[in-house]
């Protein structure tokens, strides 16, 4: 493996220092740090109750490394789903840790495990893997070194760390949204769809809940569709169709932007489909959030950040959408 793979040596410096930081425990562990104001605009109360504990992530954090240095360069884009979702379950855990001992969400200090768990993210697929790897990576390592982007960003939208925010900018589209760092973001599309119309589309995974499935826990998924359009009706027919939301699903009335969402539930595979549109600024918006029964209602409250955390400008030409690009793909 090239660039961050780990070889013998690292693992055994990462077990040492890992060691070090469990059982030597510094001022700072047990300590908030009033000062801080972790992931702005978004709510801090859903992060206890993490699905791992601290022992187990250290000791799955080396297995699945181990594993995708044997196994990374076999995987096909599938294939890496099962791994991807792992290492975002050992992160949120890993997160919801740090923040119950520390009140924050970025590390303040060098955190071996996120940056080794970081340095697999882009390589399965996410979207600023790499540039939350460069924020965590230690600045003095002589081993890891500086992971280049991986995945290709589409014309005219940008990704940028932020303090403990990812922000996605669209220069072209005039919008922009910002989300934990932490957050899987697995898509980002510029396309024409189906329908006619030009299309920026994000898909992105929130935190871990709990629920009552086999596996016990699932992350809930966030889906930002933007056109350049006032045909408002034929944008939302069009999506509330490849969503599987009817007229007659259940209304709910939000607590943004006098916003009405339409939710339904799926009796079989127990997932909660919910989609929020709106007309702002020449342009057609839809937000979708799903999740299983549990892990939905846990995350929702991030859900309803998202929707504040949305913004659009005025663009001069809502026509100059930028060039097609297929999502996921690999420079």
């Amino acid at each position: 493996m090239k660039g961050t793979s780990f070889n013998v040596l690292t693992m055994r410096n990462l077990i040492a220092t890992v060691f070090c930081l469990l059982f030597v425990a510094s001022p700072a562990i047990g300590q908030k740090d009033k000062e801080q104001n972790p992931q702005p605009g978004y709510t801090t109360s859903i992060l206890r109750e993490p699905v791992f504990n601290e022992s187990r992530v250290l000791a799955e954090a080396i297995t699945i490394d181990n594993w995708l240095n044997s196994n990374y360069g076999k995987l096909s884009y599938e294939q890496k789903k099962g791994p991807r979702e792992h290492l975002y379950y050992l992160i949120d855990s890993r997160v919801k840790d740090l923040y119950a001992r520390e009140g924050r969400v970025l590390p303040k200090d060098h955190d071996p495990i996120l940056e080794l768990l970081f340095s697999w993210t882009e390589r399965l697929g996410v979207y600023g893997g790499s540039i939350v790897y460069n924020a965590l990576r230690s600045p003095t390592s002589k081993i890891s070194k500086i992971m280049t982007p991986l995945m290709k960003m589409p014309r005219g939208i940008s990704l940028t760390l932020k303090g403990d925010l990812l922000v996605i900018d669209s220069e072209m589209g005039g919008w922009t949204v910002s989300v934990p760092y932490y957050f899987m973001i697995s898509r980002i599309h510029n396309f024409t769809a189906s329908n006619g119309l030009r299309t920026h589309y994000v898909v992105l995974s929130t935190g871990t809940g709990k629920h009552k499935s086999r596996v016990g826990h699932s992350q809930a998924t966030l889906v930002l569709i933007f056109s350049p359009t006032v045909d408002t009706a034929r944008f939302v027919t069009f999506w509330k169709q490849q969503f599987g939301i009817s007229d007659s699903d259940e209304n709910v009335s939000l607590s943004v932007r006098n916003l009405m969402s339409q939710r339904r539930l799926d009796a079989t595979s127990q997932i909660y489909t919910e989609i929020a549109t709106w007309t702002e600024r020449q342009s057609s918006i839809a937000v979708i959030y799903s999740g299983v029964d549990g892990a939905y209602q846990w995350n929702r409250d991030h859900f309803l950040d998202f929707l504040r955390a949305l913004r659009t400008r005025q663009i001069s030409s809502p026509t100059n959408f930028g060039v097609s690009t297929k999502p996921g793909s690999l420079q």
